[in-house]
């Protein structure tokens, strides 16, 4: 149980969890997951780096569309947030493929839009 802690305290509706413990472990919406997994951040990471380094901007997609010192600058994973592309609150998925990384700044700046 040590593992699933943290993201039992990230769970939005705590009813879900016993119909997902009682049985709807294939539904992992009822849990209201907020947060992305390890292995879903690394991934957008490398990929958005890997990406990024090519053309020579900004792993931080807001940073590399700016035109200040960042513009070009490679964060390193410690220093960006997993961001829902589309807002977690307007129901966007906790995937992979609604997964962005930012660099803190531009995470936190950017709010629930």
């Amino acid at each position: 149980m040590k593992n699933s802690e943290p993201v039992l305290t990230q769970v939005t509706n705590r009813r879900g969890i016993f119909e997902y413990v009682l049985g709807g472990s294939a539904d992992t919406k009822l849990l209201n997951i907020r947060v992305f997994e390890e292995k879903v951040k690394k991934a957008t990471y490398a990929k958005q780096t890997q990406a990024a380094e090519a053309k020579g901007e900004s792993n931080c997609p807001l940073c590399a569309i700016g035109h200040g010192a960042n513009k070009s600058r490679i964060y390193a994973l410690n220093e960006m947030d997993a961001d829902h592309v589309s807002a977690w609150s307007k129901a966007g998925e906790s995937s992979a493929k609604n997964c962005q990384m930012l660099c803190v700044t531009h995470n936190r700046a950017k709010g629930n839009r």
